[in-house]
């Protein structure tokens, strides 16, 4: 069998420099697209990428992690050997956090299983030119100095790598794996890669196909395009709140559009011929409104994100004399509810259903929902207030 001596990288990028890691945000992991580190006489035929927000129970309470599902049929003009490799971000907070960022890989090609072998990438850098020069050139900022300082962030990092027999025309790849996001104050970020398709032979997806699985999470979609210019336009299957709004650039004129999106059931997809990313995907976890994720005055449709009360909600054991002598006992009911809104409680009070509708978030589920730690702070201070009015 001939040996092509392609090797490909997973492109788990991770963020370098201290200045990620400050009080207000973590960063812990990234997902990728496959890349080829040299020339590759490869093309993608198709590729349908699923993206999905689970539970799961970490050491600092429930969060959640994305699980990606891709599967790939790749076009070989040759058959061969080829070695694929994975880079794994999370020896870069192992020392911090002593968490695992990203797991349970798992890879089949061609529908048999494939054994990987694991070594650390601080091997990579040094010792192997060519891949360092692939590295440089899909990572812009990428320099010498850099480069020493990576590889002792990277010191616990690994690269996975197998060897796979592709035959002539068409073969099937798919992996999945798991990672945890970049935290903020209120919300995570879920990055995925996805650009590096131009690196294959064709630069794009003769067939795309995403699909995202949020659950019951309250999720943001910054707009993402394609090299014509057009915008990728998600569609709803299932039952749910979805709706677009505009947010001003950081430093720049214009503004950009975000889909926000609350389901009760189903999924978001898009579907397209040769696909051409121009921007990578980023999903937003919002798990708390008064966060530091910077919403729109409101959506198209006109659904609002949060109001005057939302903020005295979750500040409610905070507010001034002053400041609680203006709220009205109905002010307080709505602050108290706030939680159970958000989890999704069915209200049968008419009023507070109606005043919860107007926002994006609201999506009934029933009545049995679940709340967290503070969140029964927020109730319980709402209710202290009533309380010691004597109302």
């Amino acid at each position: 069998m001939k040996k092509t001596g392609i090797f490909l990288l997973f492109c788990l990028m991770f963020i370098f420099g201290t200045n990620l890691l400050a009080n207000d945000y973590e960063f812990g992991s990234k997902g990728g697209h496959i890349v080829p580190m040299n020339m590759s006489n490869i093309a993608i035929k198709s590729e349908k990428l699923h993206f999905k927000l689970e539970k799961v129970k970490r050491k600092y309470g429930t969060m959640n992690e994305m699980i990606v599902t891709v599967r790939f049929v790749f076009d070989s003009p040759d058959a061969g050997e080829k070695y694929i490799g994975f880079i794994t971000p999370e020896g870069g907070n192992e020392e911090w956090d002593n968490e695992n960022h990203f797991k349970n890989f798992r890879t089949v090609v061609n529908g048999k299983n494939v054994s990987t072998i694991a070594y650390r990438l601080t091997d990579l850098i040094p010792k192997d030119v060519k891949q360092l020069e692939e590295v440089k050139k899909y990572f812009k900022e990428y320099n010498e100095e850099k480069a020493k300082q990576e590889a002792e962030y990277y010191k616990r990092s690994f690269v996975y790598y197998f060897k796979v027999n592709f035959k002539k025309g068409e073969n099937v790849v798919e992996h999945s794996y798991q990672y945890d996001g970049s935290g903020g104050v209120g919300y995570s970020d879920f990055n995925y890669v996805w650009t590096t398709i131009s690196k294959w032979k064709n630069q794009k997806v003769d067939d795309f196909e995403v699909i995202i699985e949020p659950g019951n999470a309250f999720i943001a979609i910054p707009e993402t395009k394609m090299k014509n210019g057009k915008e990728i336009n998600w569609k709803l299957v299932g039952e749910g709140n979805i709706d677009y709004g505009y947010k001003n650039y950081y430093n720049k004129d214009g503004q950009y559009k975000v889909l926000y999106a609350k389901l009760k059931n189903g999924y978001l997809y898009f579907k397209t011929k040769n696909f051409k990313p121009e921007n990578e995907f980023n999903l937003v976890e919002i798990s708390h409104l008064n966060g530091n994720h910077i919403f729109p005055e409101k959506t198209k449709k006109g659904f609002k994100f949060r109001d005057d009360l939302t903020q005295a909600a979750y500040n409610a054991v905070s507010l001034t004399a002053a400041e609680l002598k203006q709220l009205s006992n109905d002010d307080l009911k709505i602050m108290r509810n706030y939680p159970y809104a958000v989890a999704g409680y069915d209200f049968s009070d008419k009023k507070l259903k109606d005043y919860f509708s107007k926002f994006l978030w609201y999506i009934p589920i029933g009545k049995n929902v679940e709340l967290g730690e503070y969140d029964y702070e927020v109730v319980n201070n709402a209710d202290k207030i009533i309380k010691s009015r004597g109302k």
